[in-house]
């Protein structure tokens, strides 16, 4: 896993303030230093592809972007690979991950996501990027489905990681 910081302090405001009304500015500057720091890690290898964690068509309407599609196109644009936010589908309405308690998060989002292209995915490194990270919930979910997919390899960035201890009620 690959975040740019711990959700707390001057992070955890620009990240809330970038899923606002408004906020594209702020989550295009999150996302030029999410790609800087993706760009700078080492022990990453070649990335054969970009996809974003999807959120509900409704959330995206009121919001009027995807943040982790934000993040996403900035980190492909960086490392030259190809983007595929078509990669992922949402399966079902989910509760937000943010109002449940830790011990729920998993089964709020078991086959809460599928893969609409498993050939994009198969015999692929695939670099999952969302926004912010709890419990991991979410991104283990969709770590499971893209390998069962296919994919050779799945590393997840975030822009912030909860710091432990702060990962639900």
């Amino acid at each position: 896993m690959i975040p740019l910081g711990d959700h707390a302090g001057l992070l955890q405001h620009a990240i809330i303030a970038a899923k606002q009304a408004g906020g594209a500015p702020v989550c295009a500057a999150v996302a030029d230093l999410l790609a800087d720091q993706v760009a700078a890690t080492e022990w990453l290898g070649p990335i054969d592809l970009v996809v974003p964690v999807p959120i509900y068509w409704m959330r995206k309407i009121r919001r009027g972007f995807n943040p982790a599609q934000r993040l996403g196109e900035a980190i492909a644009k960086r490392l030259n690979v190809k983007f595929r936010p078509q990669a992922l589908k949402i399966s079902r309405r989910m509760r937000k991950q943010s109002e449940l308690r830790i011990t729920a998060r998993r089964a709020n989002v078991r086959d809460g996501f599928r893969v609409k292209t498993p050939h994009l995915l198969a015999g692929r490194s695939v670099l999952l990027v969302d926004d912010v990270m709890t419990s991991g919930a979410t991104a283990s979910e969709i770590t499971s489905k893209m390998r069962k997919s296919g994919a050779d390899r799945v590393i997840v960035a975030v822009a912030a990681r909860a710091p432990l201890g702060e990962t639900g009620n």
